[in-house]
């Protein structure tokens, strides 16, 4: 293995052990001990690369920001009515989440962890996507306009993150089962709020 791709690799398992113990334990009990011992790598070899906990913690913030985003931005069906774009970015974001239960639970954690900008970002650009959504669907006469859309955006992430972090103390039986009927309600139920 050669030196750049030995470095890429631990920086890559120090910043997949650290998402591991953001989402476990939040920003303030989270320890750099742990993530290095995560990762089997040396402590100081945490700092080399991101600087200091909260370096390290905005660096896995915005990573779980880009694969959100990546998930939306792939989902967009061409050509599609306001209500099938905003079906196919729920679904996609709930799939993601759903297949990454540590990045739902990261992202509810994060709402614990006042003081960061990175910290807001993935829920944020979520509810923004999902209100340019809405917002397009209102200027073409698909959703109705008494609607705000950053409020119904805001509800969307909601109830598709909610339930996932929330899903074991919520229900029983097989979870594809049931992650798949409450992503079709989750989507049914906004869709139809918005429509006129």
């Amino acid at each position: 293995m050669t030196e750049v791709a030995r470095d890429r690799d631990s920086r890559g398992l120090v910043a997949e052990a650290a998402s591991a113990e953001f989402a476990e334990h939040g920003y303030a009990g989270a320890r750099t001990e742990r993530i290095a011992q995560r990762a089997g790598v040396n402590k100081q070899l945490l700092y080399y690369y991101f600087g200091s906990k909260a370096e390290l913690y905005d660096g896995v913030m915005e990573a779980a920001a880009r694969k959100l985003q990546d998930a939306t931005q792939e989902a967009e069906p061409q050509p599609g009515t306001a209500g099938e774009v905003l079906r196919a970015k729920l679904t996609a974001v709930f799939e993601v989440l759903s297949r990454s239960p540590e990045l739902a639970r990261l992202l509810v954690r994060s709402t614990f962890d006042p003081g960061s900008a990175a910290s807001e970002r993935p829920a944020r650009q979520l509810a923004a996507g999902f209100a340019r959504v809405i917002s397009q669907g209102q200027g073409m006469g698909y959703f109705r306009d008494d609607v705000d859309p950053e409020t119904a955006a805001r509800q969307a992430v909601v109830l598709v993150v909610g339930y996932l972090a929330l899903e074991a103390s919520l229900e029983e039986g097989p979870a594809e089962s049931r992650r798949a009927t409450w992503i079709q309600s989750a989507c049914d139920l906004l869709v139809r709020s918005l429509s006129w």
